[in-house]
């Protein structure tokens, strides 16, 4: 199958998707995980637990909705993660 450029009429070959491990995946997607960062209880005694994603974006789940929030994910277990901790500029 080829494409045609707008404009140049050059043809270049359309590539077909790539299967990688066992599912069928977007060239260049990260395979889900999980690592637990922090988890503490708040003022109200609720278990907060802070995650970070593959990506890198940390998100804050209630103990209550950790299950769905991996679910959601595609994760089955968490990892042991430590935080990012950057250093202030100094002036």
């Amino acid at each position: 199958m080829y494409a045609l450029t707008s404009g140049g009429g050059c043809l270049f070959p359309i590539q077909p998707s790539a299967c990688y491990a066992n599912a069928w995946m977007e060239e260049g997607e990260i395979l889900p995980s999980l690592e637990l960062i922090d988890k503490k209880k708040n003022g109200f005694g609720d278990m907060i637990y802070y995650i970070r994603d593959q990506r890198g974006v940390t998100s804050q789940v209630y103990e209550g909705d950790l299950a769905a929030f991996m679910k959601m994910k595609g994760v089955s277990e968490l990892k042991e993660g430590s935080p990012l901790f950057y250093s202030r500029k100094s002036k």
